[in-house]
């Protein structure tokens, strides 16, 4: 045996007789005090896995000081990520996930509880310097901030970061804060009064009111919102209607409806909400005429559910009136609806014609494959011609996605075929005929092999 394979086999025998778990258990506790220290230095790393470690068996009263450190070592992970992300401009999608794994461990320990305030802060003061940024990380850190404050010291510490710089965001959350976790209620008001101007913020403030008991303020606050508000005020006619109708105040509720008419907001919303109201008072001719009125404010909406509801609640000749003209709107508005009503009416071969022979450059993207299942059984040619057609449309110039949905229509045409008509026949030539005719499409030919 030459002298190296000898060296080796002694080296083999030497590493046997080794155990890393003996001479660990030889070391005193400065030696595994240097060793520690020594890993720390040269893999960071090391020291958020010592304070896990320790975490888990240290006293209940101690445990703070280890959260307050993991804490800090959680966000420094955190915010490595987040400051590539800015300096480049995005990041890989695995190192998202890890920043967003990393903030979900922070909230873990938020959760957990048993860290100081002075921790906190100290958080707070790092934390900004990402949020200041506009970090794409921002929901989850506001998530974070009002899950970690709990006394009043720390809200307003927060209120204060949040105040370094102003948006209208940001004065959102200031004013959540007041209201809800400092119930100061002069500071909210103060910020409330000068940030009016959508509907949402006039809500925030007759909600505050109602929580307050003084129904007076809600009322008018509903009052000037609804004449004022941008945006959605659908909670403030709520709110309004839902109180002039429990007091059964008519003019009032016809005159808030009147005021959505004018401003061009949430009609269809009012004046439904008026017709139930003068069902209730079994007043026909006012519910009758709001009821037409609505059919104004439809537009593109669901004019199958307004023709039901008019056709139930309608007298008869009151219905052979409106009847043609909902029809008319419907069919030139939303196709869709408009079939609907058709089979309701058993205009079946009006639904088919038009599925077969939609009018060009309109409703291109309507799917119209639920009118022809529900009409397979009565024309169950007529049928086999609309999914041919779909089928087609997607093989020339298509690709593996457009193949599988050509596949899915000759399976429906098939079924027609071999179920309803008994044409086995007939569907074995016709599909032969058409995988003749693109033979030169191997992955079309791969799709519809099992049919």
């Amino acid at each position: 045996m030459s002298s190296h394979k000898r060296d080796w086999k002694e080296k083999e025998k030497q590493i046997e007789k080794f155990s890393l778990d003996e001479k660990l258990r030889t070391l005193n506790s400065k030696d595994l005090y240097d060793m520690v220290q020594n890993l720390m230095e040269k893999n960071p790393e090391v020291r958020r896995l010592a304070l896990e470690w320790i975490k888990g068996r240290i006293a209940e009263e101690k445990e703070t000081f280890i959260n307050d450190e993991l804490l800090m070592e959680y966000w420094e992970k955190a915010r490595d990520i987040m400051s590539e992300f800015h300096e480049y401009g995005g990041g890989p999608r695995d190192e998202e996930y890890k920043a967003y794994e990393w903030l979900e461990k922070i909230s873990e320990l938020i959760e957990e509880g048993n860290i100081s305030t002075k921790a906190k802060l100290e958080f707070l003061d790092e934390a900004f310097e990402e949020y200041d940024l506009d970090s794409p990380f921002e929901d989850e850190l506001t998530d974070i901030f009002f899950d970690l404050c709990q006394t009043k010291k720390e809200w307003k510490y927060l209120v204060g970061k949040l105040e370094d710089r102003s948006s209208s965001w940001r004065k959102e959350l200031v004013m959540e804060i007041q209201r809800n976790y400092l119930q100061d209620d002069e500071a909210y008001l103060k910020e409330r009064m000068g940030k009016l101007h959508y509907g949402s913020d006039y809500w925030d403030l007759v909600d505050f009111y109602v929580e307050k008991g003084d129904a007076q303020k809600a009322l008018e606050t509903a009052e000037q919102g609804i004449l004022k508000g941008e945006g959605s005020l659908k909670d403030l006619f709520q709110f309004l209607f839902n109180h002039f109708a429990q007091k059964r105040d008519t003019a009032n509720l016809e005159r808030i409806t009147q005021t959505a008419i004018t401003r061009k907001t949430e009609e269809k919303f009012m004046l439904d909400k008026l017709f139930e109201y003068y069902k209730t008072q079994n007043d026909y001719e006012k519910a009758k005429e709001t009821l037409t009125k609505a059919l104004e404010y439809v537009q593109y909406g669901d004019y199958y559910e307004e023709y039901r509801r008019m056709k139930e609640f309608l007298k008869a000749s009151d219905w052979k009136q409106i009847e043609p003209k909902i029809l008319k709107e419907a069919q030139e508005k939303n196709i869709y609806n408009y079939l609907k009503i058709c089979l309701d009416k058993n205009m079946k071969e009006t639904v088919l014609q038009t599925i077969l022979n939609p009018p060009k450059n309109r409703w291109y993207a309507i799917n119209f494959d639920e009118f022809a299942e529900k009409l397979k059984e009565d024309f169950p040619e007529k049928i086999i011609e609309y999914y041919w057609q779909k089928a087609r449309s997607n093989i020339p110039g298509g690709n593996r996605k457009t193949y599988q949905v050509a596949a899915k229509y000759l399976a429906k045409a098939k079924h027609v075929y071999t179920e309803l008509l008994k044409d086995e026949t007939r569907w074995k030539q016709l599909f032969s005929e058409l995988k003749t005719e693109f033979k030169n499409r191997p992955a079309f030919l791969q799709e519809v092999e099992k049919l």
